[in-house]
């Protein structure tokens, strides 16, 4: 197995640990990620004690300023939905400037340093998930908060591969070359495969001596 393969693999593998704080990435493919992250901030309420989704939830990000729906569903046009679904407009941040993978990790990294926030779940499609993660992780290393923000990954998963995300004409297979390609036509934008295996090993091996 190259360094790709064995990256991709322990990624898609990783346990979803309780973040600081949820982004969402939005755009293509956005409501699967959306239904996602609501279900995950109603188990999260449930595992503190029970507490109801209102009273318990970590920030929620949502990321994107492209909107042209159904294709395209920015953050503006979400957050709606996930104030329906019984998030307090406090718990809510949203990033309407990004216009791309790199400027969402961008953004989110400087919001990671303003708040102090030390874990993220960065809710994406199973096809974005590899590209996505190593822009995030580059813009984390190039902030120099790599080794104090842990970055997981959970993906929106339970969709068809062979069916297009709504409003958009390529299947998730295609995209999901398409993403493949796209991390190396954008390499200055991303972590190398061997610097994201790196960066799993070492934050598997911090979560083993604090107990999680």
């Amino acid at each position: 197995m190259n360094a790709r393969e064995k990256f991709c693999t322990v990624l898609n593998s990783g346990p979803i640990l309780a973040p600081d704080a949820m982004v969402v990435l939005c755009g293509e493919d956005a409501m699967p990620r959306l239904k996602f992250a609501v279900g995950k901030l109603h188990e999260f309420a449930h595992w503190a004690a029970h507490q109801k989704i209102e009273d318990y939830a970590p920030p929620i990000v949502l990321t994107g300023g492209l909107n042209d729906p159904p294709a395209k569903m920015g953050a503006e046009t979400l957050a709606p939905k996930v104030l329906a679904a019984g998030v307090a407009p406090d718990r809510l941040i949203l990033d309407t400037a990004a216009m791309n993978t790199r400027e969402q990790a961008v953004n989110v990294v400087a919001l990671a340093k303003e708040h102090g926030w030390r874990r993220l779940m960065l809710v994406v499609s199973p096809y974005h998930a590899p590209r996505a993660f190593l822009t995030f992780l580059k813009a984390a290393m190039e902030a120099d908060i790599d080794k104090a923000l842990e970055i997981n990954v959970a993906t929106a998963s339970h969709v068809p591969w062979w069916k297009a995300p709504e409003g958009c004409e390529d299947t998730r297979y295609t995209l999901l070359e398409l993403d493949v390609d796209k991390a190396e036509i954008y390499a200055d934008h991303v972590a190398t495969w061997e610097d994201g295996l790196a960066y799993l090993e070492y934050w598997e091996g911090r979560e083993e001596k604090r107990g999680k």
